[in-house]
């Protein structure tokens, strides 16, 4: 049995230092970000006004992301989803160690990457597994399970599987690192 409170715990001794600027040049890495990768998942998309994820636009011809109309749509504050990230630097690399260590599951992690302008999230919704939230800088305000709360910057907080969850609202620039346990 995985023990949440302790991978929360592991979660929030990793300082993972990350500004706004280090995102961004992750992203003008173009062959680091295809369209998908080669099990079928994007690697970047962003969640539109309708509540659901895009990212044809995203990406040219030769299927890797187009910076450049990326960066047109965060800079409207389009929050964007950034997939598969803990190989990044080495503080990812490290919090992925000690994870697998620890369940001996190969984590899977996300970037949720927005400034303030357009939705702040899904709709409320939940997953079939448990989900631990780190909020690298900024604050969001959130609700599980009909309990609202703030996740301040550098702290983290548990989605059990089967919560209803959604973030209410993002005022400030923000990244969240989202780790699913599956």
């Amino acid at each position: 049995m995985i023990d949440l409170t302790k991978l929360q715990n592991i979660v929030d001794s990793t300082n993972i230092d990350l500004k706004e600027s280090d995102v961004l040049n992750f992203l003008k890495n173009r062959k680091r970000w295809p369209f998908k990768y080669p099990w079928n998942q994007p690697t970047v998309e962003i969640l539109s006004n309708a509540g659901d994820l895009q990212s044809n636009y995203l990406f040219d011809a030769d299927s890797y992301l187009n910076f450049n109309k990326w960066e047109e749509l965060y800079n409207l504050g389009y929050t964007s989803v950034v997939s598969n990230i803990l190989d990044l630097t080495d503080d990812l690399r490290i919090l992925q160690k000690k994870l697998f260590y620890e369940t001996g599951l190969n984590i899977t992690a996300n970037f949720y990457f927005s400034k303030p302008g357009q939705q702040a999230s899904f709709d409320a919704h939940k997953h079939s597994y448990d989900v631990i939230v780190k909020q690298i800088y900024g604050e969001s305000t959130w609700t599980i399970n009909n309990k609202s709360f703030v996740l301040q910057s550098q702290k983290s907080c548990i989605v059990p599987k089967n919560s209803v969850h959604q973030v209410l609202d993002k005022n400030v620039k923000k990244l969240s690192l989202t780790i699913n346990i599956e």
